[in-house]
């Protein structure tokens, strides 16, 4: 076989070893706790203005702080309007479960913070898994 060839097969398998290792690591360094809140909110007319709130920037900046949760994963939170009712859905992603408690508990007061008096929060239901 040709030198050139046996260095392109080489190069192949070494490639195909690294992205292996890197693709298991990446696996391993994701996310295990994910921290889903319910939150009720009142007038129900105001579920798309608290959805709104939830998931800007300021928001999940100001949460992220105040839970001292990465910003990084601060920022992929996820708040959504539950279909046909007066409740608010969020979801993030944290290292652990103290990072979880810590996030339950500043999430409402800062969101009711951002609403102000246009909405009035209650946290509903919370799982932290």
């Amino acid at each position: 076989m040709n030198w050139k060839i046996k260095a392109g097969i080489a190069l192949l398998v070494v490639g195909a070893l690294v992205g292996g290792v890197l693709a298991v690591l990446k696996i391993r360094s994701h996310s295990e706790v994910i921290v889903t809140l319910r939150i009720t909110v009142t007038p129900e007319d105001q579920v798309d203005f608290v959805t709104g709130r939830g998931n800007s920037a300021q928001f999940k900046y100001l949460v992220g702080k105040q839970s001292e949760v990465k910003p990084v994963l601060a920022q992929k939170l996820s708040v959504k309007p539950v279909p046909h009712s007066a409740l608010v859905e969020a979801r993030i992603s944290v290292l652990t479960k103290d990072e979880g408690r810590r996030y339950v508990e500043a999430f409402v007061e800062t969101l009711q913070d951002l609403c102000g008096k246009q909405a009035q929060l209650a946290l509903t239901e919370q799982s932290i898994r």
